[in-house]
């Protein structure tokens, strides 16, 4: 079975060694991993990859992302763009032409996240479904989404059992707390994941409908990102809560915080536990393409 491989030591030199992909640190081997188990490699902070590892892994299909050591996303290495089947993306160009579908399409995207957060926090959302139905305006639909968000991270800082953590409402670039940091770290990786998997589909992840397009923003991803936000968003309440991650995982710099190294590298192991071993979310998520087809149809 392949796995995804995450690479967080920082100042080390990713290589190719004979049909395995290593890791050298001052030069000498630290890990390595042969190049048919592996799915995908993600690359976190100053860490170099060479041209012959590079190579080697597109030779077997393997994408490369590469994130910042608080894990923005800033680039995918990949062999293929887009899927082979172009008729998703015709599909989703004329909807995205279309401003009634693409006002439908925004909608199915804030009802999804709508019905998640309702049975998150156990209130009824009535109103809000009814004013999406209405709508008719794009920012009809946003300040809809906004004000179903607001409520759940109300009810995520309410849950939060650490006030020490300074946790009052979601923001980000920089995070100022600790829990920012890691909602923004599991978005980011998510995120990333998204970006891939809706490539391989054969979708273009760069037009979208209910978050506009920001210089390289994969903006499609950020659409589905919102299906999947409230299971994320609890994972990290979950880690917070029971003591798995603390303040003492994260260093402090210039009123940001983000985690330190060997924390880092705990947080991708769950995240791949949970995200990945676990195939209830691949699931899902070709569960919600499959709407997404129909709505586009």
């Amino acid at each position: 079975m392949k796995e995804i491989i995450y690479i967080t030591k920082q100042s080390t030199k990713i290589k190719r060694k004979d049909n395995q992909i290593a890791v050298y640190e001052n030069r000498e081997k630290i890990w390595s991993f042969p190049i048919n188990r592996i799915d995908k490699v993600f690359v976190f902070g100053n860490i170099e990859i060479s041209m012959p590892a590079v190579n080697f892994l597109l030779s077997r299909n393997v994408d490369i992302y590469l994130l910042s050591f608080n894990g923005k996303f800033k680039g995918l290495i990949t062999n293929t763009n887009l899927g082979s089947n172009y008729s998703l993306r015709l599909k989703q160009y004329r909807a995205f032409s279309d401003e009634n579908k693409s006002l439908q399409t925004a909608k199915f995207f804030v009802l999804e996240k709508i019905n998640a957060v309702e049975e998150y926090t156990g209130e009824d959302f009535s109103y809000y479904k009814k004013a999406l139905e209405l709508s008719d305006s794009y920012n009809e639909i946003l300040g809809i989404e906004g004000g179903v968000s607001n409520i759940f991270f109300q009810n995520f800082r309410e849950r939060l059992k650490d006030d020490s953590l300074g946790f009052t409402k979601r923001e980000y670039r920089p995070a100022p707390d600790p829990v920012n940091a890691l909602l923004s770290l599991i978005y980011s990786m998510f995120y990333s994941l998204l970006f891939s998997f809706l490539s391989a589909k054969g979708f273009d992840p760069y037009i979208s409908f209910l978050h506009k397009k920001r210089g390289t923003h994969a903006s499609l991803s950020s659409d589905f990102m919102e299906i999947f936000r409230v299971k994320l968003s609890d994972f990290v309440l979950f880690l917070f809560n029971r003591g798995i991650f603390s303040k003492d995982d994260f260093i402090s710099s210039e009123s940001s915080y983000y985690l330190k190294e060997e924390s880092l590298k705990k947080f991708v192991d769950l995240f791949h536990q949970n995200f990945i071993t676990d195939r209830k979310y691949s699931k899902l998520f070709e569960e919600k393409v499959n709407d997404f087809v129909g709505i586009l149809s």
